[in-house]
């Protein structure tokens, strides 16, 4: 199989089965030119839509019904990943061939996070395309003009800040007794280092010499669009130095504050013990705490 024929096929096929289709291990050569596919196909039951829909608040998720609307948000995440790596391969087949491994093993373990989510909400009742999709991660193609700002966007921000938001809701789940789901939070968080690292190597690679991390990182991204998409609701430095970030952009984008700014309740994440101490899992799948 070639690259770009996966790639269209997880883009272009409606089912969430075929979106699930594992890649091909090995590759066939191939002479491609760029393709912009405006946005993905995709089953009446999956369609985008602008309704608005409020992700549960962390002190309702005692119930299970809440807890699986929220795997819910976070299936739909996992499924724009899939179909926007999918597209980043078509949009710049010049890209080094390891620049497309790391993106296909990207949505690979992508893959593999819709999965696990799809599995547990279905034990709370909630079917994936119960609740309407929005696709706030589409909305940023516009600003997806090379494979730094393609990585900027959707690796250095909305995958950094799931960094902080994985640590959240597994602290969250364990608070309320459901071990499960908070495992399969940490599942999500190692991955995602992994992530964040494979998107800030394509970023300091084309970084100016003369410039730092933080303000090349400011350069690739465009208002509205601003660094608060980059971290949770709790800033967890640390995350960031296990994704290889140096102190001054991890300093940097700690302190930065826009309009959006302090909308969560505070009061909230310290009764859940949110706090800048991490779980992590080991090779034997057990929870550790650095």
């Amino acid at each position: 199989m070639k690259i770009s024929d996966y790639a269209k096929h997880l883009l272009l096929s409606e089912s969430i089965e075929d979106k699930l289709s594992p890649p091909a291990k090995i590759w066939e050569e191939e002479e491609t030119f760029p393709l912009r596919i405006d946005k993905p196909s995709r089953s009446k039951s999956i369609q985008f839509s602008d309704k608005k829909i409020k992700i549960p608040r962390l002190e309702h998720l005692n119930l299970t019904s809440n807890r699986g609307l929220t795997l819910h948000h976070f299936a739909n995440h996992e499924l724009m990943a899939i179909e926007l790596f999918a597209w980043a391969l078509l949009a710049f087949p010049d890209a080094p061939k390891s620049t497309k491994l790391g993106f296909i093993k990207t949505i690979e373990e992508e893959q593999n996070h819709l999965k696990l989510y799809i599995e547990r909400m279905n034990d709370f009742g909630i079917q994936f395309g119960d609740i309407p999709l929005n696709y706030i991660f589409w909305k940023q193609i516009g600003q997806f003009h090379s494979l730094e700002t393609f990585s900027a966007i959707l690796s250095l921000s909305f995958e950094g800040a799931n960094l902080d938001y994985s640590q959240v809701y597994a602290k969250v789940f364990r608070y309320f007794g459901d071990h499960q789901t908070a495992d399969i939070m940490l599942t999500i968080f190692e991955d995602e280092i992994k992530h964040v690292k494979r998107g800030l190597r394509i970023v300091t690679k084309s970084k100016p010499e003369d410039q730092d991390l933080w303000t090349y990182y400011q350069s690739l991204i465009q208002y509205p669009f601003t660094p608060r998409r980059a971290k949770g609701y709790s800033y967890l430095p640390d995350t960031r130095k296990l994704a290889g970030f140096d102190a001054n952009f991890i300093s940097k984008l700690g302190l930065y504050e826009d309009e959006y700014t302090g909308r969560v309740n505070q009061e909230s994440l310290k009764k859940f013990q949110i706090n800048e101490v991490l779980l992590r899992k080991n090779r034997l799948d057990s929870i550790t705490i650095l």
